[in-house]
């Protein structure tokens, strides 16, 4: 028992030293958009760049003692890493609800288009049609 305990709080202390800060994160991620830069057309590469400037400005970090959690939303993505011995792992990446409102809207728009093309103008007909 006496054994588990001690390892327990070796674990802990190895874990507790190697949670990495806010900086390591800002940094970590700044490399990896530098990567991802090489080989990108010009408007995507400017795009990349303001996410790491944005980055720099708003990540939450969320310190679990032993790990942390960091979230990055940026024009309608989230990721969120977890940082451990260190290191960070994508535990997600995520488009917002915007690409769910994006695809609303364009069901109405293609709803609206084939009542229109039948001749049908009545707007109630329209909305109450849409929104099946």
């Amino acid at each position: 028992m006496f054994k588990f305990t001690v390892l327990a709080m070796l674990s802990f202390i190895v874990f507790y030293l190697t949670n990495p800060t806010q900086e390591e994160f800002l940094d970590f991620y700044s490399q990896k958009i530098n990567e991802s830069k090489k080989e990108e057309t010009l408007s995507k590469k400017l795009l990349l760049e303001s996410k790491k400037i944005f980055a720099q400005l708003k990540v939450d970090r969320k310190d679990r003692y032993v790990y942390s959690m960091y979230t990055v939303d940026f024009a309608g993505e989230r990721e969120v890493y977890i940082g451990v011995f260190k290191k960070f792992i994508l535990k997600e990446k995520v488009k917002s609800a915007e690409g769910g409102a994006i695809k609303t809207y364009n069901k109405i728009v293609q709803t609206a288009g084939t009542f229109l093309e039948k001749g049908s103008n009545k707007v109630e007909e329209l909305v109450e049609n849409s929104s099946k």
